[in-house]
């Protein structure tokens, strides 16, 4: 079953048909007392055959009402950790390379020009997973009075393959997952009306690698008017490694094109049109990416992204909207998990291994701050808490709030609901990277249950879920019961620290995580 109240609306005993008509053909989805959910709605073509590696382009429109009451595909992913960590395996890939669909959740009493602010998720997981599935925004949208669109985009390979020979058939564009979700924010200017949104009055918001991609739409000029805020939920486009210059990102596409006999340049488009979809789903980058080498990663320079972002934030070549962004007190500790798991960090060796796969020609400069006094797990989950979450999320702060309202936040639930059981060999995963997920929603999702929260932490989850409903209908964020939350300003900007014992603001952030060494470094 998947997670959340997809069931609970669909299945529910007072549940009825609802039909809405959209620019292509009506669709049937369900209404409840707990809210309306309108399934799989495909907002492009699918993207198979002469259109892969191609912009989305419009699907094809119907007459009869369309059954919204189903989930839509997944778009193609490999869920082996290996390959998540840049390397090749087939094992594990699910989903289909028809998959450019969406779902919309509303509340119970939205109706056609109701003008109710509109919120677009866009999922995590390094740019190789994640799907619409995994989501569930309902309770978001019937508590705050929201509609909120989550829509799929393509991945991996299929999603961010840059060669010149593709790109020249694509207008130039490489970053084909980031035009998935331009095409995906155009449906909703100009459908949402009918489900009692404000086409005018849209959040982009989203978590890791659907962070990483409201970040990059920020610089993106396609993206213009597209939305009118953004949540930013750790995941910061600005590291040395978020992403390749098209120049480098070409010549590593040819290397995997010729690693995939498509190396003739007079027939590598056809060629690699004729590869099983599954094949290049298991195929790693030849970049690095911010999760190291072989891991995929936008590309500026390329029509979709001329700029990189942090000159576009530096210089303020960027859509001039509000911003929320912010990170988690513990980001690192699930990697530690992770690597752990897989055998990785049980010595110093393999530490330093992973810290260099991660920095590069970088991670001298940064071992000695991290001693060898501290277990390796916590040591590095606490380098990558702070060089590749904190310090950057501040750093962007600065950039942004030069032009842009900004407020910034951590995520400190030191003991942050988890399905996952505690292990001899780890500390508590606390406030782990995605651990604010379940807060935001309330609803279960892969890594956590509301199920289990303390009476202290459903007080922080509804005033959570507050500050970013009030942020997405044009407030400053905040809630009763949180501290005022002022505005980051560009020198000595002030942090809320979201916990569940009370909130308070932060000074001192930068300097607690090292951020000064980190800044030096590009981060």
């Amino acid at each position: 079953m998947q997670p959340g109240a997809v069931t609970y609306l669909t299945e529910a005993p007072e549940a009825r048909p609802v039909e809405i008509a959209t620019t292509l053909g009506p669709v049937r989805g369900v209404a409840a007392p707990g809210g309306q959910a309108f399934l799989g709605i495909p907002f492009a073509a699918p993207p198979t055959g002469a259109l892969r590696w191609r912009p989305p382009q419009p699907p094809a429109p119907w007459q009869a009402p369309r059954d919204a009451t189903r989930l839509g595909n997944t778009c193609l992913q490999n869920f082996g950790i290996d390959y998540v960590l840049g390397d090749h395996s087939t094992w594990w890939i699910k989903g289909e390379e028809d998959c450019l669909n969406l779902n919309v959740y509303a509340p119970a009493e939205a109706r056609p020009g109701a003008r109710l602010p509109v919120m677009v998720w866009l999922y995590g997981g390094t740019l190789v997973l994640g799907s619409n599935r995994q989501y569930d925004p309902s309770r978001l949208a019937q508590a705050q009075g929201v509609i909120v669109v989550v829509p799929n985009y393509r991945l991996g390979t299929l999603g961010f393959l840059s060669h010149p020979a593709l790109r020249a058939e694509a207008g130039g564009a490489a970053n084909l997952g980031l035009l998935d979700q331009q095409a995906a924010l155009r449906w909703a200017r100009d459908n949402i009306a009918g489900f009692g949104g404000d086409p005018a009055n849209v959040t982009l918001f989203g978590e890791s690698a659907g962070s990483w991609s409201a970040c990059f739409q920020l610089a993106a000029p396609g993206a213009a008017g597209l939305f009118q805020r953004a949540i930013l939920q750790s995941g910061i486009c600005t590291l040395p490694t978020s992403a390749a210059p098209v120049a480098e990102a070409d010549a590593a596409g040819l290397e995997l094109a010729a690693s995939l006999g498509c190396g003739d340049p007079e027939t590598a488009t056809a060629c690699l049109r004729r590869l099983p979809a599954r094949r290049l789903a298991g195929t790693p980058a030849r970049t690095t990416g911010p999760v190291g080498p072989r891991s995929w990663s936008p590309v500026t320079g390329d029509a979709v992204l001329p700029l990189a972002p942090q000159e576009a934030f530096a210089t303020g070549r960027f859509h001039r909207v509000p911003v929320l962004n912010g990170t988690n007190r513990d980001e690192g500790r699930l990697f530690s998990l992770l690597l752990r798991l897989i055998g990785e960090l049980y010595s110093e060796k393999s530490y330093r291994a992973q810290v260099s796969r991660l920095l590069g020609a970088q991670a001298p400069a940064v071992l000695p701050a991290y001693g060898e006094d501290t277990p390796i797990p916590q040591r590095f989950a606490a380098l990558v808490t702070d060089g590749l979450f904190t310090c950057p999320a501040l750093r962007l702060n600065r950039m942004l709030a030069a032009h842009v309202p900004v407020h910034a936040y951590e995520f400190a639930d030191r003991e942050a609901v988890s399905r996952l059981p505690p292990l001899p060999f780890l500390p508590p995963l606390g406030a782990y990277h995605a651990g604010e997920v379940a807060y935001v929603f309330q609803a279960p999702w892969i890594l956590a249950d509301p199920a289990g929260f303390t009476p202290s932490q459903r007080v922080l989850s509804d005033r959570m879920q507050r500050a970013w409903g009030g942020f997405a209908h044009g407030e400053a964020p905040g809630a009763p019961g949180l501290p005022t939350w002022p505005r980051f300003e560009p020198e000595g900007g002030q942090v809320l620290s979201l916990e569940p014992e009370g909130s308070r603001l932060r000074g001192d952030l930068a300097a607690a995580r090292r951020c000064p060494l980190w800044g030096a470094l590009g981060y």
